[in-house]
């Protein structure tokens, strides 16, 4: 019974290491802009082809970009023509602040909300889902008024 009770223990103990280990969505994204920064924060990277970033990417997602990618190949055009995650051809992220939204906790909605010398901030969206223990980004949006704009649309075939 004592050995039942310790492996009990130390399972309780890995549970809940494993559980104060789990990245939340915000620091996920945090890790996205600090891996698209680039190592001389000048954004100087592949942005949202990035294998560091991509790996903070949901299967689905990922799948779909794949998906895009060869269509992209096939026609020699680009469907995908700017950076996501800075919202720009150009990128610049300047005062970054990223906030999680409240609401349904399931589905983490988290906001990276940034100067890139424009007359206003902008801010990408992040979408994530739970995959295994791990959050995953499945959805990226952004732009206001005419300029927006929605990953998952973008690279979905027409």
């Amino acid at each position: 019974m004592k050995h039942v009770a310790a492996l009990f223990a130390a399972a309780t103990l890995l549970a809940s290491a494993a559980l104060a280990a789990e990245r939340a969505p915000a620091d996920v994204v945090a890790d996205i802009y600090r891996i698209a920064g680039g190592p001389l924060g000048d954004y100087q990277t592949k942005g949202i082809d990035e294998k560091g970033v991509r790996q903070h990417f949901s299967r689905s997602l990922l799948k779909a970009m794949d998906a895009m990618n060869q269509r992209s190949k096939k026609t020699n055009e680009p469907i995908l023509d700017f950076d996501p995650i800075t919202d720009s051809q150009d990128p610049s992220v300047v005062d970054l602040k990223i906030t999680q939204e409240t609401g349904d906790p399931s589905r983490p909605v988290v906001d990276a909300t940034f100067d890139r010398g424009d007359k206003e901030p902008d801010t990408v969206r992040y979408i994530f889902v739970r995959e295994g223990n791990t959050w995953k980004v499945d959805d990226i949006s952004g732009g206001a008024s005419d300029g927006k704009w929605d990953l998952r649309e973008i690279i979905t075939p027409k």
